[in-house]
């Protein structure tokens, strides 16, 4: 099915006869990314590649379309004075100019929003299911709950080893249009609910996907956490 979709997307990729179909597939979509920029291939739940973290198992998970909750295209939460619309400029213009993802040996460069997990608790364990539902607390964002088919990893380290993230491409923005109406159309945008990624971090800006068999949707605490959006982009193994 990966080989066949190939020509579907016009990539030119060898076919390695005796390949493992994760392998297939994921050399397949880092072809998409690193041509297209297309983030919306690492909108996914379900069991992870080996192949790489961010990639499925499986080509069957795109079968369902992930959303977060409704878009509202309400005003932004509430009013920005003059020095937080000269904050919102700079960030447009940070997330519009920002370098597009690539994949480049085995390694996942993304652009992304990111927002540092600063506790983790254990809310519930439901023996009869085996799940458990944690409560995960973020720099600018609302308290999340995720239900994960096993206990969380304990980790002693300080700050916790773990980002919750925004994956972003420059042409959700037009570099163009740097108006008082594209601005409130970005702080409309970024105060949304969103999909978001749980990286754990394995050495200096190196990081992996985790707790992919769990929807996780993130939204920002305040109007005032938008423009304390931390930019970067990481090395995802």
């Amino acid at each position: 099915m990966a080989y066949s979709l190939f020509g579907v997307f016009n990539i030119h990729l060898l076919v390695l006869y005796g390949e493992p179909r994760e392998n297939a597939l994921g050399r397949l979509l880092a072809e998409i990314i690193s041509q297209s920029g297309d983030i919306s291939v690492l909108d996914w739940v379900g069991e992870a590649s080996p192949f790489h973290s961010c990639f499925p198992a499986h080509i069957a998970v795109y079968r369902t379309l992930l959303c977060p909750s409704s878009y509202t295209g309400k005003a932004p939460p509430s009013s920005f004075n003059a020095y937080e619309l000269e904050a919102l400029d700079v960030l447009f213009h940070t997330l519009s100019t920002i370098d597009p993802p690539q994949y480049i040996g085995r390694r996942l460069r993304l652009p992304c929003i990111t927002h540092r997990v600063t506790a983790i608790q254990l809310k519930e364990c439901r023996t009869t299911t085996l799940q458990y539902v944690y409560e995960l607390q973020s720099e600018g964002l609302s308290p999340i709950e995720i239900m994960l088919p096993n206990e969380f990893p304990t980790d002693s380290r300080t700050p916790l080893p773990y980002v919750l993230i925004r994956p972003w491409h420059s042409k959700l923005l037009d570099p163009s249009k740097v108006d008082t109406a594209a601005t409130d159309q970005l702080a409309i945008a970024l105060g949304q609910p969103f999909n978001a990624l749980l990286l754990e971090e394995l050495r200096r800006n190196e990081y992996r996907r985790i707790a992919s068999s769990s929807v996780i949707i993130a939204r920002p605490a305040d109007a005032a956490s938008i423009l304390r959006n931390n930019t970067q982009t990481l090395n995802i193994v």
